[in-house]
């Protein structure tokens, strides 16, 4: 018996209300079994995700070791050997290529496995049992994937074949990664260390598809490190051009220049976050340390020297070399003898004005020439805001409200928010797209309340009290949330 709740949903300037129908259904099978998760429900479900082979959503048990899936009204025990939890499978040993098929790292059963894409079960490919290592080339789809330490590395095409592969060793070091990159008709390759922590590469190669590996100088400048891997790094084509930026934020992003089959090294950028607005085909990087001792003096504060603070780069479309954005500085908090600074400072949604969290406020930025277009103060917003663009609204949430920013860059507060002093980590907002609507969840009432604008809202009081947000499952169209004792489902046009 699930518990309803009839919904008025009324627009603006609207002269009939329109009526919907939303419920807080119990999910079968999602009961707390051990006393940890009765202590703390979120750990029923963690780390939500989509995984090919699987129509429903897959969540993790954080303290069985088990995965669930997710239908929209039941959670199931998976079963298969893949995926699994083990040596972090679930995480980081799912590889999808770009032609839909996919492969698996498995840990226990130690053997790689191969999803069709059209198959709807992952096959272990049994040659590879008990592997050392293996790496994923997320350009061509490819796994290369080695026995033992002394054997040579096999690739296994999307086909399934595996052969042996003749791979760059430089000073001993084997090849670590590798990346096809079609737009230059030919593949990049890392040689390092072998070591399950993010290491530097002791050198870079390209192969062109119709020749041999050469290696690549790279003459980074002192405090650059060379990336430890192409996985996941972002990796932009142009005009000649090769800009890589890594996915760890510690490494340099590096930029090449290709011309008739030969890459050539042209510079390195600072190692920070870096962010790439769509509008102005610029990157905008985020350069400094995340936090720094301070010492007294006298009664005073002063910041230790020698450490430069954080500071904002531009790198422009067809360009070498970043710029500096004169007048920007990093929001921080000052805890003890040490500065902590904003962890997530720039944010980007799609062609909209680029956002900044800097001292004296929310800086909006142009896209294009990253001239100040507008400081929203945290006298105004909160001292701890965040900004989001959901449901085609720009949203900024902090103890002191909820905040609209229209195109104009017109600021208006949501004057009957139903929640007061909304921190974000208290207060969730998600907006469904197929039902037009957001829905909020109060942690600390366990209420859930549900707008089409974000300036109306309608209550549901469901019996449990729900304590937070596990993700959305698309099809059939459900939010999967946490109970004090069990998992429930907010679902739209229920039946009776």
């Amino acid at each position: 018996m699930y518990k309803r709740f009839s919904i008025l949903m009324a627009f603006l300037g609207a002269t009939m209300a329109n009526a919907e129908e939303f419920c807080v259904v119990p999910v079968a099978g999602s009961e707390a079994k051990l006393p940890v998760e009765l202590e703390q429900p979120y750990r029923i479900a963690t780390s939500p995700r989509t995984v090919p082979g699987s129509d429903g959503m897959i969540v993790k048990a954080a303290n069985r070791q088990e995965l669930y899936e997710f239908n929209g009204s039941s959670l199931s025990l998976v079963e298969d050997d893949f995926p699994h939890v083990w040596g972090f499978a679930f995480e980081h040993g799912i590889h999808v290529g770009p032609n839909g098929e996919a492969f698996g790292f498995g840990s226990r059963p130690r053997v790689i496995f191969r999803l069709g894409s059209n198959a709807s079960s992952w096959e272990p490919i049994e040659a590879t049992r008990g592997y050392k290592r293996a790496f994923f080339d997320q350009g061509a789809g490819d796994v290369y994937w080695q026995a033992t330490s002394s054997d040579l590395l096999k690739r296994i095409q999307a086909s399934g074949s595996s052969e042996e592969v003749d791979l760059p060793v430089f000073n001993g070091d084997q090849t670590i990664s590798i990346r096809t990159i079609a737009e230059i008709n030919g593949a990049l390759a890392l040689t390092g260390p072998l070591s399950s922590m993010p290491r530097e590469s002791s050198s870079l190669w390209f192969r062109p598809f119709a020749g041999e590996w050469t290696r690549t100088p790279v003459a980074l400048p002192e405090g650059h490190r060379l990336l430890p891997t192409f996985q996941d790094a972002r990796i932009e084509v142009g005009k000649g051009m090769v800009r890589i930026f890594p996915s760890n934020n510690a490494f340099a992003p590096l930029i090449f220049r290709f011309f008739e089959d030969e890459l050539g090294f042209v510079s390195s950028l600072p190692a920070g976050a870096w962010d790439y607005h769509t509008g102005s085909k610029n990157w905008i990087g985020r350069i400094g340390p995340w936090s720094r001792l301070i010492k007294s003096g006298q009664g005073s504060w002063q910041e230790t020297p020698k450490t430069r603070p954080p500071h904002f780069l531009v790198l422009g479309q067809d360009e070498t070399v970043a710029r500096l954005i004169p007048g920007l500085t990093s929001q921080n908090d000052i805890v003890g003898e040490t500065v902590f600074y904003h962890p997530s400072p720039i944010s980007i949604y799609g062609e909209n004005p680029v956002f900044v969290h800097a001292d004296e406020g929310i800086v909006v930025l142009d896209g294009v020439s990253l001239s100040q277009m507008e400081v929203l103060p945290y006298e105004q917003i909160g001292d701890h805001p965040t900004i989001n663009s959901l449901g085609g609204l720009n949203i900024i949430q902090s103890e002191a409200g909820i905040f609209l920013l229209d195109d104009n860059l017109s600021l208006h507060k949501v004057a009957n928010f139903p929640v007061e002093a909304p921190w974000p980590h208290e207060v969730s907002i998600d907006y469904i797209e197929l039902w037009e609507a957001y829905i909020v969840i109060d942690k600390r009432s366990g209420v859930i309340h549900v707008s089409k604008d974000m300036e109306r809202f309608t209550t549901l009081e469901p019996e449990e009290r729900v304590t937070g947000v596990v993700g959305l499952l698309p099809e059939p169209s459900s939010v999967l949330v946490t109970g004090e004792d069990q998992l429930y489902a907010v679902k739209q046009g229920c039946d009776p």
